[in-house]
């Protein structure tokens, strides 16, 4: 049916291989429990990984007569074969919901296929945003067209049963393709409820366009090019629409030209995010009577008159203001407001302190979210006047004081879900401020400051939480004492927190509906003791960042049958893995960073069929990686990075599903397997730091979606395979072996590379002129080569590169000016590649769906973006301050730096080099470069190592260099320059003699050669220095010329003076020319001319 490279089809062959057979059992299928018919197939993203495009075969879902739900988004689908298209699935009569979303497929011609199947009710048909089809390098989109199926002959029916459409991202500008779904006739989509036409064209005539859709109810316009004033007449029209939304459309506001009997059904609007005039616009609302709901995202709405508008709309029963900027008094004005329900001013930016009254009196008021804002101070204690409050997040503020302090509480008794997270508050231990909350099930304390108070250990909380979240406390010492009569809890984080002692394994224990415990970063001992009964409900546990030792438990599987995500590295176990920790439902493993050795157990990827992440990283392992005959077909990302694993690279790691491997830093030998090639899905490998040999496969060119390839510090040898320059690489690593041959231009034609190292190999040649192609790169490493030639002027168009080091090569010719010009600054380089980006706690994203949707709240918020990433950092070796650092992850936006150190470079340093202000270290040392230390290198304000030595370069050393005040190595040993060294202050009080020596005409402390007064320095406000002690070159010049010119000078005034010396002046040059003369032809022209006449003769 499709490639099983991707998506679900490769854990369907991975249940098939385990033995569950049971096509009802897979997570993506439902089935009807009486007939045990499938009912529901989910096959989003199935198709990851493909090279080419599907073309849809109806029949191969016909089979499914039961079939309702049919997902095929992000497939990859250009078309169907002939006969085959979406019309045939008309034969499944009990279909509802098909979801096309985000493929290849033509539109509208499409529709013309899709309109037989009269039984939908939810049509799904969004395309690909950000990507013209017209680049799609399907070969299966080249000269297609809409196929034509031969059985179709009468007219198409329509869709009259479609309830919910969904068009966007087709840059549409009229409902002209609706007619193709019938729209129009008798029948047409009348039972069209919900119409989702985002990022098209529409303009505001669509409103009367659609005025016969009697049953429309919910109609999106987001991002279209909806502009000037809107006819309210028209929205009335549409007599049963109940939602609209208009973001991000620049109109003016809402009119009433033609005038209209009839009100307005319209309760809920969307605005903002725009360039609209807001104050034109929330005044026009008046026009909607019956608005209920009011969203106005991410604007300017700071206006009075904007803040006067918005009172006025006394109906209003929930108002979103999120991501919008208000008035200071907004708060204080919306007293008035008495249906007001839901209040959401979350991201918004504002600031200042909460006032004691207006907000105060919305005694309705349910839920309030004053997320991520600048507020700061107390809370005002007139919040206790809303006593019918439920759900109050006061998450991201700056809000002081001490929490038992507020009487507040005393009064929010119907209080169910408190967030005050990420303050400045001091929290009690106790928690016996909430003791008449007893409604209370959802409360968030985390990163505040915890204080100590008296605990009543017999004092037993009237509620009984069902999340609870106390983290980043880092004097917190114990836990709270009340957490022992907690017996609901559904999501416990206790992490970052530094609690000492055994693990509390009686919260298992007590709470067995527990889903999400997470306790990481914390300082409990000993071994792991696991709950002494089965638990039925746990999900998610991490206890990872502890000191816990001994060995793993070998019984996690049973204790915890429904564990999704486990992680517990960064401990202190040891001991082999045990044999039966996976589990049915487990999807990430992470036990990286412990003591564990031995091998890799096979059971690990058989019992766990849904096994997607696996992380072993530095541990001590050794032996087997899974058995030959054992190839989990789900696993997707593999560390097994800084163990001891050896001998030739296992077939079964290099898993067709494979998005990252690492398996750097083990003892791997042997060569790069040629079955590489299967791995086409493939975003990072690894396999630095083994003992590989032989040559880079060729085979490696079919990694078409390869972005990071780290081959460093082996023994492969050769030329790189041209091939590579084809691929969307953004990170190379090969520094560290013993490649070599020329480099390619092809090679330099990577415009996605950021990093390119190839230093300590065997490289000959030039550096190519293609290099300018390289638009993206950051960091260049070439060092320590064989490359000769000099230094492309292309290289000064790679604007963005921030360390280049091309030392210990055999390059020569000038220093290039247009250096200068590279941009040195703080670079915005990606210098991570995130391939894991799935949530660490997903238990806790379930539980808040769920509360939100079983007590109806209306705000969703409080979810910890906590996510579990697993990434390949950028790693750049670069030399500075005499040695070689390793640079990493963001560290490296920070570090600049050029290396052109032992080479053949020869001239002056230009001038130019002083614009690069904020570079950190510049090395040329070991060169051929004379003439002066430009005075313009007063201009490196952020250099910490500066090395010149090893030149000719002479002069005198600029004493602006004491303005360089990060400087903390510097050399100019073995030139030949002169005078007085920089004073001994500063930055250069802690250079010794060494950074002068080898240079007998300088003098001054920290030298043995003193300078007396014949021998000081001074320098010129324009930073030209002249030495007294010792003559300067161009000063012996200078002193010559104007000598001579006045010698010339006074010989033509004495004679033009006095005609009796003139007289003389010219008898004598006459007598010179004559002695001249004779001498010249005496002993020159007579000999040579007596010689050519003996030839002759």
């Amino acid at each position: 049916m499709m490639s099983s490279n991707g998506g679900h089809l490769t854990l369907w062959e991975a249940y098939n291989e385990t033995g569950f057979l049971d096509c009802c059992s897979w997570r993506w299928v439902k089935c009807n429990l009486t007939t045990g018919r499938v009912t529901e197939l989910n096959l989003r993203a199935a198709r990851q990984g493909s090279e080419d495009g599907w073309s849809f075969n109806a029949s191969l879902f016909l089979p499914f007569k039961s079939l309702q739900v049919l997902i095929l988004s992000e497939n990859y689908i250009t078309g169907w074969n002939k006969n085959e298209g979406f019309n045939k699935l008309s034969e499944l009569t009990n279909l509802k919901v098909l979801d096309l979303q985000y493929n290849y497929l033509l539109f509208p011609n499409v529709l013309s296929s899709l309109c037989w199947i009269s039984s939908l009710e939810v049509l799904g048909l969004n395309r690909v945003l950000g990507t013209q089809m017209g680049r799609i390098q399907f070969p299966s989109l080249k000269n297609r067209s809409a196929p034509i199926d031969e059985g179709i002959t009468k007219k198409c029916p329509g869709m009259s049963n479609l309830r919910e459409l969904l068009v966007a991202g087709y840059g549409i500008n009229d409902t002209s393709f609706l007619s193709t779904l019938g729209f129009g006739t008798l029948t047409g989509l009348r039972n069209l409820q919900r119409l989702y036409l985002p990022t098209n064209d529409f303009n505001s005539t669509i409103f009367s366009s659609l005025k016969h859709l009697p049953s429309l109810k919910h109609l999106d316009l987001n991002n279209n090019d909806i502009d000037g004033k809107i006819e309210t007449s028209d929205i009335i029209a549409l007599s049963n629409l109940e939602f609209l939304d208009l973001r991000m459309n620049n109109f003016e506001g809402f009119v009433t030209t033609k005038g209209s009997r009839r009100m307005s059904s319209l309760r809920n609007i969307r605005l903002g995010s725009s360039k609209s005039n807001s104050t034109n616009i929330i005044q026009s609302l008046k026009s909607f009577s019956s608005l209920k709901r009011l969203y106005y995202e991410y604007s300017d709405l700071s206006a009075s008159s904007i803040t006067y508008a918005i009172r006025n709309l006394s109906k209003l029963e929930y108002l979103n203001l999120e991501g919008s900027y208000l008035n200071e008094n907004f708060l204080s004005s919306i007293g008035q407001m008495d249906s007001l329900k839901v209040l959401n001013m979350a991201f918004g930016g504002n600031y200042g302190t909460l006032p004691n009254q207006g907000w105060c009196e919305l005694k309705n008021i349910q839920e309030v979210a004053l997320i991520e804002n600048n507020f700061e101070g107390t809370v005002p204690s007139c919040l206790g006047n809303l006593t019918s409050l439920r759900w109050l997040s006061l998450v991201g503020n700056r809000f002081t004081g001490n929490i038992a302090s507020y009487p507040l509480w005393r009064t929010l008794t119907s209080l169910e879900y408190l967030d005050i997270s990420f303050n400045q508050f001091e929290v009690p231990l106790s928690f016996s401020q909430f003791v008449n909350n007893s409604k209370l099930t959802y409360l968030n304390v985390g990163y505040n400051t915890i204080t100590r108070d008296v605990e009543f250990k017999n004092w037993i909380p009237n509620f009984q939480l069902q999340l609870f979240v106390i983290r980043g406390f880092i004097n917190l010492q114990k836990l709270p004492s009340f957490l022992h009569y907690q017996h609901d809890l559904r999501v416990l984080s206790i992490d970052k927190n530094q609690l000492p002692g055994k693990f509390p394994t009686w919260l298992l224990e007590n709470n067995t509906r527990l889903a999400g415990l997470y306790a990481r970063d914390n300082a409990f001992i000993g071994p792991w003791k696991l709950p002494s009964t089965s638990h039925l409900c746990l999900e998610g546990l991490d206890v990872s960042n502890n000191r816990l030792s001994g060995r793993v438990p070998a019984n996690i599987s049973s204790a915890f049958p429904k564990l999704n995500l486990l992680n517990m590295s960064q401990n202190l176990l040891e001991g082999p893995i045990p044999s039966d920790i996976g589990g049915f439902h487990l999807v990430a493993l992470d036990l990286s960073h412990n003591l564990l050795s031995g091998g890799v157990p096979s059971n690990l990827a058989v019992s766990s069929p849904e096994l997607n992440y696996l992380r072993l990283s530095n541990n001590r392992l050794s032996g087997t990686i899974f058995p030959k005959d054992i190839r989990p077909s789900r696993l997707f990302y593999l560390y097994l990075n800084g163990n001891r694993f050896e001998g030739p690279l296992p077939s079964n790691i290099f898993l067709k599903p494979l998005i990252a491997l690492d398996a750097s830093s083990n003892n791997f030998s042997g060569e790069i397997p040629r079955w590489i090639r299967d791995n086409k899905r493939l975003l990072q490998l690894d396999l630095a730091k083994n003992h590989l040999e032989g040559s880079i496969p060729v085979e490696i060119c079919n990694l078409k979606l390869i972005q990071v390839l780290a081959l460093s510090e082996n023994r492969l040898s050769g030329p790189i395979p041209s091939c590579v320059s084809g691929l969307p690489l953004e990170h190379i690593h090969l520094d560290k072996n013993q490649l070599g041959g020329e480099l390619e231009d092809s090679f330099f034609n990577i415009s996605s590379l950021i990093t390119l190292d190839l230093g300590y190999n065997n490289f000959t040649g030039n550096i190519p002129h293609t290099i300018a192609s390289l638009s993206s790169l950051t960091f260049l490493l070439l060092n320590n080569n064989q490359l000769d030639g000099e230094i492309p002027i292309q290289i000064c168009l790679l604007n963005k590169l921030s360390i280049m080091d091309l030392s210990f090569n055999k390059l020569y010719g000038l220093l290039l000016p247009c250096l200068g010009n590279l941009k040195q600054a703080e670079n915005d380089a990606e210098t991570r590649s995130v391939y894991y980006h799935a949530s660490s706690r997903i238990a806790w994203l379930h539980f808040l769906s769920w509360i939100s949707s079983t007590r109806h709240y209306h705000i969703s918020y409080g979810f910890l973006s906590d996510f579990n990433t697993m990434d390949v950092e950028t790693r750049v070796q670069f030399s500075t301050k005499r040695n070689s650092y390793t640079y990493k992850g963001s560290i490296l936006k920070y570090m600049s730096g050029i290396d052109l150190s032992s080479n053949g470079l020869t001239g002056e340093i230009p001038i130019e080099l002083g614009n690069l202000s904020t570079i950190h270290a510049f090395n040329l040392s070991h060169n051929h470069i004379f003439g002066r230390i430009p005075y313009t290198f007063s201009n490196l304000r952020e250099i910490e190592s500066l090395d010149l030595s090893h030149n000719s370069l002479n002069g005198t050393i600029p004493v602006g260099l004491l303005e360089l005040h990060s400087l903390a190595v510097f050399s100019v040993a073995y030139n030949n320059l002169s005078g007085a060294v920089p004073p001994f202050k500063a930055q250069f009080s802690t250079f010794d003699k060494s950074s002068y020596q080898g240079n007998p005409l300088l003098c001054g402390y920290p030298l043995d050669n003193e300078c007396n007064r014949s021998k000081s320095s001074n320098t010129s406000n324009n930073g030209s220095e002249e030495s007294v002690g010792f003559m300067d070159t161009d000063i012996f010049y200078i002193s010559f010329v104007v000598f001579y010119g006045a010698v010339l000078l006074g010989i033509a005034a004495v004679l033009g003076i006095n005609p009796y010396w003139r007289t003389a002046w010219f008898r004598l040059v006459e007598v010179l020319m004559l002695s001249s003369y004779y001498f010249l032809l005496d002993n020159v022209v007579t000999p040579i001319k007596n010689r050519w006449w003996r030839n002759l003769g």
